[in-house]
Formats: C-alpha cells, structure tokens, sequence
C-alpha cells in the first residue's frame, strides 16, 4: 500500500502539508529497492539516515529540520512527534491489512483442539500441528514443519511506544516465515514481524520448548536453540548457531555463523563467526572461565 497524504490523514486525524508518496514504511535501518518513510528524534542518527539510501522520507520535528542536515532527496515532514506519527501509521496498517484466505495441504496434521486463523495462513506439505497450538494470521510454514503442543505462532509481540500523546500499543504488521523442515518445541511464542522485517525460521532450525522468539528475529538454517532461551526483537543470528538453556538475547544484535551461546549466557553485544561466549554479561567463553579461576583462588 502507498503511504500518501490520504493514508497519513486516515490513520492520525492530521492534515499535513506535504505532498508525497512512497513505497512503505522502515526504520533507519531498513533497506529496500522502493522509497520509503521513516522518522528521526535525535541528531546522532542523522548520519545513519543520510547513508539509508532508501528513505526518501523522515518524519521530524522543526528543530531536526532547522539543522539542515538530511540529504537534498529527503523530504522532510515536520511534525510534533515524529514517533507517533510514525508508529501510528503501522498501526493503521496493520488493522486494516487485507489478507488471503488460510491454505492448509492435504498432507499436513492438524490436531482438533489447534486454533488456526481463518486468513492469512499457509501450511505446507507434511507439517505436524500438535494440540492446542494457535496459528495467528500472516504465518506461513513451510514443507515438513513441527509444532509442538501449546505453540504460539504469530502473536502480538511487545511494541508499546512512549509518546507526547501518552502510550500508543502498535499492531504488528508484518508475518512470521517458517522455513521447511523446522521444529518449534511445546509452548513456545513466535512473534509476528513488522512490514519492515519479518520474522523468520531457517531451514532445519530446531526450537525447544518454552523459547521466546521476539518480532523480527531472523536466524539461518540448522540452529538449535534450546529451552527457556528468550530472544529480543530484530536479532540477526547466522547458520548453524546453538543458543543455550535459559540465554537471553539483547534486540538488534548479530550472532554470526557457528557461534556458540552457553546456558545462562546475557548476550549484548554481536558474537563473532565461531566464538562461544558465557556469563552475565556474556564475554568470550576462554576469558569467563579465567576469570572464574582467579576469583575463586582469591576465596
């Protein structure tokens, strides 16, 4: 759906000045081949925006615009609060999404007491949907898929923006893609993505039970993350990564390919191709066991 003047009006009550139309909708770091509207609240992100080639559009306020320092083929919105407008607008969207009948194959098993959203859901062949899982709408699984009892897939996921006009709670927008041949173990929640990035599940990618994966988290193929792991929104994990029990994932980071998370482990900061980390907060896993070794000589 285009994002115009009309659709800005529909969504927020608010008449703008501008003249425009774009693509969609991203963050700053968002990347896409259309043209699309995002917003900025604070300087230090300018630069990060002039090198996003694709946004073409930034809601901010007049004291951003009076700085003079966003790209000549950025148009600039100048409104009050650029977060709510922005979010606003997502949530306009999402309510208002327009979605495809459900399409189940013939070969998947679905158990009886399972909840699967009338619209916007595809299943795909072989895939095993245990009791009392609950498929939202804009999932879709691929081939061969396992879900396992007391699943979640495609919930609301925790997007609550502080604004000037209090507290706006943002319907998600986006879908959760399950690639083929995954497993999502008992009572685990998958969230649902944002128009802007999707959650998704790589090929062979095996979750426990009780895992929490948050809106746009995207992981590779052949990772297994293990029970009570809690991972935060827009993560970007690699091929071939194991998450231990109980390791908790701060949002917008990176585990690169190979990398190993132990049980427990707080992850903050990006995980290196190969490198296991540990501890709270997580460090290379060689330099928290020596670092172990010297406190408790010091007992």
């Amino acid at each position: 759906m285009k994002i115009t003047n009309d659709l800005v009006y529909q969504a927020t009550n608010v008449v703008l000045e501008n003249d425009f139309n774009y693509d969609g909708l991203g963050l700053l770091v968002t990347f896409s081949k259309g043209k699309l509207l995002s917003f900025i609240e604070n300087p230090k992100y300018i630069v990060q925006l002039n090198q996003n080639s694709s946004i073409h559009g930034i809601f901010c306020t007049k004291e951003l615009a009076e700085l003079n320092a966003f790209r000549n083929d950025i148009d600039v919105i100048i409104v009050d609060d650029p977060k709510w407008f922005f979010f606003s607008l997502v949530d306009y969207l999402a309510k208002n999404k327009k979605r495809l009948e459900t399409a189940i194959h013939e070969s998947a098993q679905i158990n009886s007491t399972a909840y699967i959203s009338p619209l916007g859901v595809v299943i795909g062949k072989n895939c095993i949907i245990e009791p009392h899982v609950t498929i939202h709408s804009d999932v879709t699984l691929g081939d061969n898929v396992i879900v396992r009892a007391g699943t979640v897939l495609g919930g609301e996921g925790f997007e609550h923006k502080k604004t000037l006009k209090g507290i706006l709670s943002v319907t998600h927008n986006g879908e959760v893609i399950i690639n083929n041949n995954v497993e999502i173990g008992v009572n685990s929640h998958v969230a649902k993505g944002f128009s802007y990035r999707p959650t998704v599940i790589g090929e062979s990618t095996k979750l426990d039970a009780f895992v929490h994966y948050a809106h746009g988290v995207q992981c590779g193929k052949e990772c297994l993350i293990v029970a009570h792991a809690m991972i935060g929104g827009n993560v970007d994990i690699g091929n071939n990564v194991w998450i231990g029990p109980s390791a908790v994932i701060t949002n917008r980071i990176t585990l690169e390919d190979n990398c190993f998370i132990t049980l427990g482990a707080v992850v903050t900061r990006r995980v290196k191709s190969g490198e296991t980390v540990s501890g709270n907060f997580a460090i290379p896993h060689q330099k928290f066991l020596n670092n172990l070794k010297r406190s408790l000589a010091n007992d």
